[in-house]
């Protein structure tokens, strides 16, 4: 496999001479006469929790589908998100778009609505309702609306004759939704309750082709089965159990896990607990697969994609962490699920037919606990009892009264009045932000008039939260922790710039990708323009470029050694 350490040139890849390379301008693609470079089909797969350095750490377990990415594709090794919030909402919208949360708007997975004092979760659609292929789901629907700019599924559709057609699978609402765009052919997701959903935003009713899929395959044909390791024990790295676990309720520290729930037939912590393992990553594969097949996609004159977000391991690595044989089995088992997925594809749409982009939403922090015990400075900040000690500095320099109204991920949001009356008084803005950086495993704390002017040339950390913030769905203060702190009370998360969050993988694969291992800085927001340049389609609002050093029809793009 070839190394390439540095960026390529840029090169004229049509008889337009498209001129490409600036990183902040729109995506103007057009199709060579020939069409060769546009794929029948886009593979955009996002794996939810997926570090970077997974990769290179867990590589050598794998022999299928993550193998083949890797051996066949090209890897950016050095692929990090730009911003600060890494969590799943912005994650997944900045791969679908191809730009930062400060733009496309998807700042949280939830965000706290000012106007109407309630809580608002990214994708939630009050004008919508949930469409259920099995027992009734008694939620709002989801749709698209929060989404300030368009995704590259929603431009396959507008821009291609024929339309291209997307299809689009995962765990989480949250997830396929932002990859699968406004109108895609087909797309559904798990509800916690059991079933599978979809909402009316995007079908008036459930589609034959996935009702016929979950039919025939139910989820409680899982009920009783025991999760084990796929390979020897020896073959998993670290001890076991993980110091720090907080497994799902009914599961134990360590495998075997057991997926029965409390009752002799399926319940919600059985729902729980399956969703909480590798069956829901290849029941996903199996039902993309099968929906693709029966509705031709791929099969037309133009460019279709399919999206999937596999979830299983942000499930599994909130509870039982980085380090665990339960991160490692679900990969390794995701690895043979890939494979079975890649090879139905060569089957249904010819080898050289299609492309993959992989990619992951963000990374995670290890557990405190094991950072303590390699002598890491590290710990919890309990959100109740930080947001009380906060409110007490607020106390103290603007009187008595109620000033914070929510506090979400590292957000306050002030009461009414409030954030004005601070910033009206310099010397009280002052002592509270330095009583905040007091308090322990807090970095720093920034104002919103901060990350508006996004003036942070000597802060790169002030940067990345300014990429995540939007002033009409960002708090009032937004606080950043120390390397290896949490602001969670038990398990892990995520969240932060820092590596360990915001460095995941990043592989293209089959048409038009020369593969090889790539050294220069990448981003997520640079595989949309990508897949658009391929699809010959534009993108209006991007941050990310065009990944021109993988791409075969650049001349410059050398061939990999045999």
């Amino acid at each position: 496999m070839r190394i390439v350490s540095l960026r390529q040139p840029v090169t004229v890849l049509s008889a337009a001479a498209i001129t490409l390379g600036v990183f902040h301008a729109p995506i103007a693609a057009q199709r060579p006469p020939s069409g060769d470079r546009a794929p029948k089909l886009i593979v955009l797969i996002a794996v939810d929790q997926m570090r970077g350095d997974y990769v290179e750490r867990f590589q050598h377990q794998w022999t299928h589908g993550l193998h083949r990415l890797v051996s066949q594709g090209a890897w950016f090794r050095q692929a990090t998100y730009p911003y600060a919030n890494t969590v799943t909402c912005a994650g997944h919208s900045t791969i679908g778009t191809g730009t930062i949360p400060s733009v496309h708007g998807m700042i949280l997975n939830a965000w706290w609505d000012r106007a109407s004092r309630k809580t608002v979760n990214c994708v939630d659609d009050e004008t919508a309702s949930t469409i259920s292929y099995g027992k009734p789901v008694p939620t709002i629907g989801e749709s698209l609306a929060t989404l300030r700019t368009t995704t590259l599924a929603d431009e396959l559709r507008a821009q291609l004759s024929p339309s291209g057609r997307v299809i689009g699978f995962s765990l989480k609402a949250r997830s396929v939704i932002t990859l699968s765009g406004r109108r895609p052919a087909a797309v559904a997701w798990f509800d916690d309750l059991g079933t599978w959903v979809t909402s009316s935003a995007f079908s008036k009713a459930a589609v034959p082709e996935i009702a016929d899929f979950i039919a025939r395959n139910p989820v409680e044909r899982d009920f009783g089965r025991t999760w084990d390791r796929a390979l020897p024990r020896d073959a998993y790295l670290f001890d076991d159990p993980a110091l720090g676990v907080h497994p799902t309720k009914g599961m134990t520290n360590a495998l075997p896990h057991l997926l029965k729930g409390t009752a002799v037939e399926p319940d919600q912590q059985f729902y729980d607990q399956w969703q909480t393992s590798p069956m829901i990553d290849d029941y996903i594969a199996r039902m993309a697969l099968d929906v693709a097949e029966r509705l031709k996609i791929g099969k037309t004159p133009t460019t279709d994609m399919i999206a999937l977000s596999f979830s299983a391991l942000d499930k599994v690595g909130h509870d039982f962490g980085p380090h665990s044989h339960e991160v490692q089995d679900v990969m390794i088992r995701l690895d043979r699920t890939l494979g079975d997925f890649f090879a139905g594809l060569d089957r249904l749409i010819g080898l050289d037919n299609y492309t993959v982009a992989f990619s992951a939403d963000h990374g995670v922090a290890p557990f405190p606990e094991r950072s303590l015990a390699e002598g890491l400075d590290a710990g919890r900040v309990m959100p109740a009892a930080f947001t009380g000690q906060v409110e007490k500095i607020l106390g103290e320099a603007l009187g008595p009264g109620t000033w914070v109204d929510r506090f979400l991920h590292t957000d306050f949001y002030l009461a009414p009045g409030a954030y004005d009356k601070l910033i009206a008084q310099p010397s009280a803005l002052e002592r509270v932000r330095t009583a905040i950086r007091a308090l322990p495993g807090i970095r720093d704390v920034y104002t919103r008039d901060d990350l508006i002017a996004d003036r942070f040339d000597d802060d790169p950390m002030g940067r990345k939260i300014a990429h995540s913030f939007l002033a009409a769905r960002s708090g009032d203060l937004v606080v950043s922790v120390k390397p290896y702190w949490i602001i969670q009370a038990t398990g892990t998360t995520h969240g932060t710039a820092f590596g360990y969050d915001a460095h995941v993988p990043l592989i293209l694969m089959g048409k038009g990708i020369v593969r090889g291992e790539y050294l220069a800085p990448a981003e997520p927001t640079d595989i949309a323009p990508t897949l658009a340049f391929l699809a010959s389609v534009t993108l209006p609002n991007v941050r990310g470029r065009v990944l021109t050093e993988a791409l075969a029809s650049n001349p410059q793009a050398r061939k990999p050694r045999s």
